[in-house]
């Protein structure tokens, strides 16, 4: 849905009425997911993209799904922890949790990661059950449109895909689900723009545990 929330460098603007909220919460309930255009600010991305090209990638073993699927995630970077403080921003949490009718939310933890064309990259279905997850936000942080790298959103083991897109605009974003009777996954790139995202989930954890600030 267009124009809810921009995420800027220092601020967060909440563009959405309350009406438009209910609007996007239902849609939310119908189909597991919301797109979220122009997530992020041309300013904005611009910064992350010139931290992700200097700062560089390491390869990551996901040894908790099933064929132990393999991708590539920043190094330690300025543009990771920039985002995850804009995302963990307390007018921005808020509105996750009325669109998601979620009160228990209290932050948002994940990283910056790659997928590259033919370089096995290849994701499983899967459910993200764990550890407090309840919903999963995916950036395009990409300079260039790449092709395939859809999500699906699948009913069960087996059952029917209830949802697909492809979120290939840089800094548009998807708020999907996560709930035992879900399984989802991207599809495979095709062509040779990588996929490059910020993701990670809302969690019921505390905001303080995942930045590391512990009162003693």
């Amino acid at each position: 849905m267009a124009g809810l929330v921009r995420l800027m460098l220092g601020s967060t603007e909440i563009r959405a009425s309350d009406a438009e909220i209910e609007q996007a919460a239902r849609v939310f309930d119908r189909e597991h997911a919301l797109h979220l255009p122009g997530f992020l600010d041309g300013a904005f991305i611009q910064f992350v993209q010139q931290h992700i090209d200097r700062d560089g990638f390491h390869a990551r073993v996901h040894d908790t799904l099933p064929d132990r699927p393999v991708d590539l995630v920043l190094n330690p970077s300025l543009a990771m922890g920039t985002l995850l403080l804009a995302v963990n921003d307390a007018p921005f949490v808020s509105l996750v949790r009325r669109i998601t009718r979620r009160p228990d939310i209290r932050s948002f933890g994940g990283a910056i990661q790659r997928r590259v064309p033919g370089a096995g990259h290849d994701d499983v279905w899967h459910d993200d059950f764990s550890d407090g997850r309840i919903a999963v936000l995916s950036i395009n942080l990409g300079a260039k449109p790449y092709f395939g790298g859809e999500l699906q959103i699948r009913q069960g083991a087996d059952g029917p895909i209830v949802y697909s897109r492809s979120n290939t605009e840089p800094g548009d974003a998807l708020l999907f689900r996560i709930d035992r009777s879900l399984k989802h996954r991207v599809t495979r790139l095709v062509r040779e723009v990588p996929r490059t995202v910020l993701a990670g989930w809302f969690r019921s954890e505390p905001v303080q545990n995942i930045f590391g600030l512990h009162r003693s």
